[in-house]
């Protein structure tokens, strides 16, 4: 007590101190890495509860104290607690003087965990219970020595047991703040045994995370409650509690167990949660077997035996069974700015209504359109926001002759395995699943709007038979034109225009294209679709002429390469043909095109013609889900008014309908 006595210093009184206050006392008290005795806090910690538990008890019969099972002290056998460290530190806690601000508490507490630096956070406090187990748990054990017991019973006389019951209500008391103290520890070693159980503590529960950074903070104040405890030990052996202030260490202890409590609360829910989504993840991505399982687990609460979504076609909910062994296109969006998408999926959908039935060894009918819209749930209901939701949602909803999914329903979990899994990052996608539940591609949006249903089944290397087919076409063109690969790139509508040959003198549409091209992109209808349109006039100079010829001598000479072969038939032979056809008339030639994808390749006077007509069929680009499908219908509207004589050639057009064959002499159109 000298020391104390002789100190000058003014004594800090630790219950006036903030949490950042306390962090700043402590943070140099553990040092990481430091050479030092090393210990199983775990094991000790099993003793230390064997001997508080039922001490606890004794004092407070309302505990339940429930022993461990032998096999769980197994691992006791060889342990070796540090019992110097910890006589050291009782004699510690024990000789602090009381004083009314528990300044010499804190004095002791900071000794402690100085001498205690190489230690975890959690091994200080496991330490330091220790220690006070020693004293506590001697007191308790002789309480209840057997009558036979002559060394017991003289040693409990030594210790004053047989006090206890002149000083009942204090120790009772006394006892919650020990019972509160031992909690905390309990609860601080049961975090600490998390963090080393494999998650991913920053990302997987930042619950966990948040309370490891506090551990410091709790260390102190659990260890000294156990300092304050400590001293006022001579309570349990009848001494007068006059003087001792115990309740506000007691109401800060406390408020240090209630929130490591609501810690714990809140990381059981976030392992649960954690629990469900890998089984979610491997039902849904690593053995899938069947689609209805897979949607299941990727859209609704497990407690959800049979989900329904509602049926656009039908205007009623039907059973998640209606997709047992189909084809899935899962449309996953928000609520807002989907209108190209919807109307590209109305395409698709109207699509797999028509003939031909069967393509490709698929059957249309076991392909299905499913929307599940991915709301955040940052809104308490009553909302305006969330009001202004549900009325989005019922609007889109009607708009959908496909399935839907109530968006309240997806659960979290299911929204986070979407946003890790499928990388959806609130903008629309679209994975496939196949019967068996497999992606067979994690997003066809843009081959959807790239080539539509002649991309059909969707799978991811469906269009590459489509890319290929006008390699040989972008490769000429990008040479001649430099500034098309950047158009491609954006993804913006190409117009590629030329003549048939270098003779061809009826060149009056190919003067006028860029002046109608132009009235078209400033169209106020043009703009709010966001089309944008860039063009190239092929062979526009006289000088450029020598282009043409050589243009043309290219196709004719790939068109005889590929006849010639009689192994494989080229992808591109069909498009190279159709180019041939084009020469036939004296008409001029044009190329429509979304980036790369090639939409219509047709006569130069028609599609000038069409043009001409803007003003008949523009409003139906806010319908259709592109400017090409939008001029492909008139295209072929104007095509077909023409004298059979006239529309005799070879004609390839492109947009998002089925892929059809129509022959009317040597004019072939597919759709």
């Amino acid at each position: 007590m000298s020391e104390y006595s002789q100190s000058k210093k003014p004594l800090l009184r630790p219950l006036t101190q903030l949490d950042n206050q306390v962090l700043d006392l402590v943070y140099d008290c553990y040092v990481v890495n430091k050479p030092g005795e090393t210990f199983n806090v775990e094991a000790l910690f099993s003793v230390v509860a064997d001997i508080m538990g039922p001490s606890i008890g004794l004092a407070d019969p309302s505990i339940k104290y429930d022993a461990r099972e032998t096999k769980d002290k197994a691992y006791l056998t060889n342990f070796e607690p540090p019992t110097h460290l910890l006589k050291h530190i009782s004699c510690q806690m024990m000789e602090t003087p009381h004083d009314e601000h528990h300044a010499y508490a804190h004095e002791t507490t900071m000794e402690i965990l100085k001498t205690l630096d190489a230690y975890s956070w959690c091994a200080k406090a496991v330490t330091a219970l220790a220690a006070f187990a020693l004293e506590y748990g001697n007191f308790w054990h002789l309480f209840q020595i057997p009558k036979e017991d002559n060394l017991g019973k003289s040693l409990a006389v030594l210790n004053h047991v047989q006090a206890f019951e002149r000083n009942r209500r204090d120790i009772f008391d006394y006892n919650l703040v020990v019972k509160t103290v031992f909690l905390s520890v309990q609860y601080l070693v049961t975090l600490e045994r998390m963090s080393k159980q494999g998650y991913d503590v920053q990302g997987d529960l930042p619950t966990l995370n948040k309370a490891i950074q506090e551990f410091p903070v709790f260390v102190y104040w659990i260890i000294i409650t156990i300092v304050i405890c400590t001293s006022y030990i001579d309570i349990l052996l009848g001494y007068s509690s006059s003087g001792y202030e115990l309740s506000n260490i007691s109401s800060k202890i406390s408020t240090v167990l209630i929130k490591l409590k609501d810690y714990l609360a809140k990381i059981d829910n976030e392992k649960a949660l954690i629990d469900e989504y890998i089984g979610r993840y491997r039902v849904a991505f690593q053995t899938p077997t069947e689609i209805v399982q897979v949607l299941k687990c990727l859209l609704f609460p497990k407690d959800l035996k049979d989900p329904h979504v509602y049926h656009g076609s039908t205007g009623s909910m039907v059973s998640i069974n209606v997709f047992w062994q189909k084809h899935v296109l899962l449309f996953l969006s928000g609520l807002y700015s989907i209108s190209d998408e919807t109307r590209l999926l109305k395409s698709i959908y109207e699509g797999l209504q028509r003939d031909p039935k069967e393509v490709k060894g698929f059957r249309k009918e076991d392909f299905k359109i499913l929307w599940a819209p991915i709301v955040d749930d940052q809104y308490s209901p009553g909302e305006s926001s969330n009001i202004t939701d549900r009325k989005q949602f019922e609007e889109l909803k009607k708009q959908m002759e496909w399935y839907v999914v109530e968006y309240t329903i997806i659960p979290p979990v299911c929204k986070k395995l979407i946003r890790d899994r499928l990388k959806y990052q609130n903008k629309p996608i679209v994975p496939v699943f196949n019967p068996q539940g497999r992606l067979t591609n994690e997003n066809a949006l843009h081959m959807l709007f790239a080539w539509g249903d002649p991309a059909f089944p969707w799978g991811k290397d469906d269009d590459l038979h489509l890319n290929m087919k006008w390699n040989w076409f972008w490769t000429e063109m990008k040479r001649l034109n430099p500034n098309i690969q950047n158009w491609i790139k954006d993804e913006a509508y190409i117009v590629i225009y030329g003549r048939t040959d270098a003779e061809y003198c009826d060149d009056q549409w190919l003067r006028r294209m860029p002046e109608l091209l132009e009235k078209v992109k400033r169209d106020e209808v043009t703009k709010r679709s966001d089309v944008v349109i860039n063009y190239y006039h092929h062979g526009k100079d006289k000088d450029e002429l020598r282009i043409v010829n050589s243009f043309w001598a290219n196709v004719e000479n790939l068109f005889d390469s590929m006849r010639r072969k009689t192994t494989t038939k080229d992808p591109s032979f069909e498009e190279v043909k159709a180019f041939l056809g084009l020469r036939q008339e004296q008409s001029g030639w044009v190329l429509l095109s979304k980036g790369s994808n090639v939409k219509l390749l047709c006569r130069g006077d028609i599609f000038y013609q069409t043009l001409q007509e803007f003003e008949e069929w523009k409003h139906n680009i806010e319908i259709d889900p592109g400017f090409d499908v939008s001029f492909a219908k008139h295209y072929e509207n104007v095509f077909s008014k023409l004298p059979h004589h006239a529309n005799c050639l070879r004609l390839d057009v492109k947009y998002h309908e089925e892929a059809v064959d129509t022959s009317a002499g040597d004019v072939q159109i597919v759709r």
